[in-house]
């Protein structure tokens, strides 16, 4: 039994642990973290599956397993087409809730499907950590894009190879490539990479590079080795520069490039060739014959076949590590997309896919095992590339790594290391990237400011800028000269056209020996012989390469010699000479031209004037057409001009205002045109009352004074400096003007400029830009440019004919120079004197015209007609809206706001206005006067019974004062009313008191009134029996008072 016993105990034990334990499996259960699965896919090649270590993408997802339970599953593809691919995303993606992915595209098979994976993951809003080499990310717009790249891209490959060219300062480089490669991704980023460095560097002007051009071969795939050799040694021969020496090539096509280049004559010690990892492919320790030998290959892998397995696995682990960074940011937040491929459910984006995308893009880690570092366009910052060369090992060439780019750390900045080169050839020191460094022979002219020459120092040496310069000898100017050889000293030279050489020289490499030209002019064309002189005829017989100096452009001169684009524009202009005059008699009136004064003392002041008198005739509160008597409203004509001119003057004098609203507003708007007048009058006065400097304000070419100098007293004296481009276009357009002014033309422009000081001529005609200067730079600054400029054209570098390949390279860099500014630069240093600056900062005192006081003409308009519109409300509200007002108006409120319109609506105005009715409008028939005295004798009637019961009232009141406190009369009765007094008050002593009775009580004598209503007359109050007779019908009896009726002529 006790066996029996102990065997149920055990077994009851037994079955309670394993109930616990299976509840403690359903709470771990319970409690178990999201899921969160991240897919990996990539080709079905057992060396790059291998390659990928399981176990680390583990331990780098460790940092989450509280929060969530993750898991890294690898997907294989197969035969990488989209059915294999849609299989992937519906069976494994969608139903695993899968919320991001990794893809390799690392075969030419994964090629083709990364294109289709990486749509589909877009469209579905899925971030996608992809690692394609031949991704040009940096390129295309962020925006809308979930992908970030793990690879070197071409954007990086194209980072290295300038870095690398920058390092031994090669500058010049051409671009080769094919049609069928992603050419143009590869030649945009180069073309960003250098308007990015030249852009920093457009001030110190080092490592500035140029594309010298961008070659594009194009076959066809059908075509066979021999054809398609044959092609592109056509192709190089006619497409490559001449003087290119550096060339990037970005082609599958590269073997067969290089072959035909290497028969062209481009594969030598002076050529260097760089080579993309698309060019080498996976690169073998034997290098094909057909890479020369120095030939750099930049590539993200190595001949090493481990090496590529490291990088598929280093960009995995960072891909990984990128998704556990922005899970960690969730802090145990779920994203999880809720995809499904059946068709019945409409497909929609996920929307949270770019919130867990901008979290991977800024997730950064630059202190772990696994660096991760993305730029703003979602390139990864820990890249490495490969620096390749193809070197000579017995008698193979072979591919050896020489150096690397990769990312620093920690600030994962780019850094190149580079040992052991080959370069072409077998040479020990690389080549120079451009061709020998050539010599020309250069002829120049001195003008200011472009050329000019100066002595050498007392080392016999040029300050900087200046350079070296053969000039004519002149004993008279040179002296005993020991540097005399073949009939040139050696002296200096500086100015614009020498600082613009001097960047010619530097950016194209040359050396040149600059000399002036014997005769010393620019060159003309003679018009017996046809031959040329100046510059034009040395350029033409071959005794100098080039001419730079102030040389315009011309059509003749463009038949004769070649030019480049111009570096600097210009055109004829004249030049006066100022002069310090007296004050002017009428300085007080020059602040306006006449005809802004006439229309404004004339026009303006009387046309304000007849307006307002107009519209205060016109309107009810003004004189109402007349209806207002003048002694009440005196305004008229003559007053309205007074108070125009009073208001303009701001005199302080007694003017009539006028009462009309439509009048009044109108006297507010000339009040604004007077202020404004006086302002600007005020302001303009100052310059004109102190020394007026006089001057030819020539209007140009066509003014009457050059054209018709003999009509100017005395005549009109002008010059321009022999066998220049002005004298040219004058002799062509203008013969007469060129004739006449033969007389006083000079051979330099100092010589012309000192003519015009000593007045002896009065106008100087030249170049545009050399004016200029000779302004800026002027003692007294009294030289001035008057009139606009004619003839534009441009200054430039002249070549003899045929030689165009120099002259490309010129227009080239002078369109650089004009994009980067520094022509710009250079005109402004040069040309930009203080007296030109004071002058055009003086040239805005003018005097003001009629065009300046447009606005206040509009304003003065617009015045007459927002017054005829016053006026016409005017005339409303008293035709029809004072009625209705005046049932609201019970307290007066309207006199508030105007006093005009609060009378308008009181009693008194309406019997005014009766009276003037009356006055106005007289009956013109006896039936009208008859019912006329009819109702003023009833009037008259119902006024005397009125002021009976008014006199009975007050006497019947003070009689019940009286005899209520007869003792208290004078301290308690009520006062007498106005206008009565005690009758009997100086009849009685003054002690008499008891006569005080109501019926001594009479109204007191008035007075005569103003004669502006009617004449009072004194009169006792009448009797009863007096109010019955008619013979005083003519008396008006009103609160006490008598009226006697008068007639219309004694008012």
């Amino acid at each position: 039994m006790e066996k029996v016993s102990s065997k149920c105990v055990a077994l009851k034990s037994g079955i309670f642990f394993v109930i616990i334990l299976e509840f403690l499996i359903l709470f771990v259960n319970c409690q178990r973290a999201p899921r969160a699965e991240l897919d990996i896919i990539l080709p079905d090649v057992d060396k790059v599956v291998n390659a990928i270590n399981t176990r680390n993408l583990f331990n780098i997802m460790r940092s989450i397993r509280r929060m969530y339970s993750p898991f890294p599953r690898i997907i294989k593809l197969e035969n990488s087409n989209p059915n294999e691919i849609l299989d992937i995303f519906c069976e494994t993606v969608f139903k695993k809730n899968v919320n991001a992915l990794i893809h390799l595209s690392v075969t030419r098979k994964a090629e083709k499907s990364k294109d289709y994976i990486l749509g589909l993951a877009t469209s579905l809003g899925l971030p996608v950590l992809s690692f394609d080499p031949d991704y040009v990310g940096a390129l295309e717009n962020p925006q809308n894009r979930m992908v970030l790249q793990l690879a070197p891209t071409l954007y990086h490959q194209a980072q290295a190879m300038l870095k690398f060219m920058m390092t031994f300062n090669w500058t010049h480089f051409t671009v080769v490539s094919t049609t069928e490669d992603n050419n143009f991704d590869f030649t945009a980023a180069l073309r960003t990479l250098v308007k990015k460095n030249n852009d920093v560097n457009i001030l110190s002007g080092q490592f500035r590079f140029k594309i010298m051009k961008e070659i594009i071969f194009e076959y066809d795939d059908k075509d066979s080795y021999d054809v398609m050799t044959k092609k592109a040694v056509h192709f190089f021969r006619t497409q490559n520069p001449k003087d290119s020496r550096i060339f990037l090539l970005h082609s599958s096509q590269a073997k067969t490039l290089l072959d035909a280049a290497a028969e062209a004559g481009l594969i030598t010690y002076k050529y260097l060739w760089i080579v993309t990892s698309q060019s080498i492919g996976i690169p073998t320790k034997r290098a094909s014959r057909s890479y020369p030998l120095g030939t750099i290959g930049v590539s993200y892998v190595t001949t090493d076949s481990n090496y590529a397995d490291s990088v598929y696995n280093k960009a995995v682990e960072v891909g990984v590590a990128t998704w556990v960074g922005a899970m960690e940011k969730l802090r145990g937040r779920v994203l999880q997309p809720d995809f499904t491929c059946n068709t019945s459910v409409p497909a929609s984006s996920w929307g949270a896919g770019h919130e867990l995308y901008s979290l991977m893009k800024n997730y950064e880690n630059t202190r772990g095992a696994t660096l991760v570092s993305y730029d703003e366009n979602g390139l990864s910052r820990n890249v490495e590339l490969n620096i390749l060369n193809v070197q000579l090992e017995g008698y193979s060439n072979v591919w050896r790594e020489i150096g690397r780019w990769y990312a620093d750390k920690p600030t994962l900045k780019p850094k190149l290391e580079l040992n052991g080169i080959t370069w072409p050839g077998d040479r020990k020191i690389p080549p120079r990237g451009r061709p020998e460094r050539r010599y020309f022979s250069i002829a120049t002219l001195e003008e200011e400011p472009y050329v000019m020459y100066t002595k050498k120092n007392e080392k016999g040496t040029c300050n900087p800028p200046a350079v070296p310069c053969r000039i004519h000898y002149n004993r008279t100017v040179h002296g005993d000269d020991p540097s005399v050889v073949n009939g040139t000293v050696q002296w200096c030279c500086a100015g614009l056209s020498i600082d613009l050489l001097e960047i010619f020289r530097t950016r194209l490499e040359f050396d040149y020996d600059l000399f002036e030209v014997p005769d010393r002019t620019c060159g003309v064309k003679n018009q017996e012989t046809g031959q040329w002189n100046g510059l034009i005829r040395i350029i033409q017989e071959g005794g100098a390469d080039m001419a730079l100096t102030s040389l315009q452009i011309t059509p003749s001169r463009s038949e004769a010699v070649e030019f480049t684009v111009p570096y600097l524009e210009t055109g004829t202009s004249i030049i006066v000479y100022l002069r310090n005059d007296t004050i002017s008699a009428y300085a007080i009136l020059e602040p306006y031209d006449y005809g802004a004064w006439c229309l404004i003392l004339f026009i303006s002041v009387h046309s304000m004037g007849a307006s307002i008198f107009i519209f205060e005739w016109l309107s009810p509160e003004g004189l109402d057409q007349g209806r207002t008597p003048m002694r009440e409203h005196s305004f008229s004509l003559f007053r309205s001009f007074w108070l125009m001119w009073a208001m303009l003057f701001g005199a302080a004098v007694s003017a009539d205002n006028p009462r009309g609203v439509s009048a009044r507003f109108m006297g507010n708007v000339w009040a604004l045109f007077a202020l404004v007048f006086l302002a600007s009058y005020t302001a303009n006065l100052a310059a004109f009352m102190i020394t007026k400097n006089t001057f030819y304000d020539l209007e140009g070419i066509t003014d009457w004074r050059l054209n018709s100098p003999l009509k100017h007293q005395p005549p009109f004296k002008f010059g321009t400096v022999f066998n220049s481009s002005t004298e040219e276009n004058l002799r062509v357009n203008h013969p007469a003007m060129f004739k006449y002014m033969q007389q006083f033309n000079t051979h330099t422009v100092k010589e012309a400029i000192d003519k015009l000081t000593k007045s002896d001529i009065q106008a100087f005609m030249y170049d545009f830009t050399p004016l200029q200067y000779q302004v800026g730079i002027d003692k007294n600054c009294r030289l001035m440019l008057v009139g606009k400029p004619y003839a534009m054209s441009g200054y430039a570098v002249a070549f003899p004919k045929g030689q165009t390949e120099l002259k490309e390279e010129l227009d080239e860099l002078i369109l650089e120079l004009q994009d980067d500014g520094e022509l710009e630069r250079l005109r402004k240093y040069w040309l930009s004197g203080p007296c030109y600056s004071k002058q055009r900062i003086g040239q805005s005192s003018q005097r003001l015209r009629v065009l300046n006081f447009t606005s206040a003409f509009i304003l003065l308009s617009s015045g007459i007609v927002l017054g005829g519109l016053l006026l016409v409300m005017e005339h409303l509200y008293f035709r029809f809206g004072r009625k209705y007002l005046k049932k609201y108006d019970k307290c007066g409120c309207c006199a508030l706001v105007s006093l005009s319109m609060g009378k308008s609506l009181t009693f008194e105005q309406t019997i005014m206005e009766a009276i003037d009715l009356k006055k106005k409008h007289k009956c013109k028939n006896p039936i009208c006067e008859t019912q006329l005295w009819k109702v003023r004798h009833e009037l008259d009637i119902a006024l005397l019974k009125v002021e009976k019961l008014t006199k009975e009232l007050r006497r019947e009141r003070n009689l019940h004062a009286l005899t209520s406190s007869r003792d208290d009369t004078v301290d308690t009765s009520e006062p007498l009313p106005i206008g009565w007094k005690d009758s009997e008050e100086n009849d009685k002593p003054p002690d008499s008191s008891e006569n005080t009775g109501a019926e001594n009580l009479k109204p007191e004598n008035n007075i005569r009134r103003s004669p502006s209503y009617t004449q009072a007359v004194t009169s006792d109050p009448p009797d009863d029996d007096e109010v019955k007779q008619p013979e005083r019908s003519d008396l008006r009896y009103r609160d006490g008072k008598v009226y006697q009726k008068v007639d219309d002529g004694e008012v």
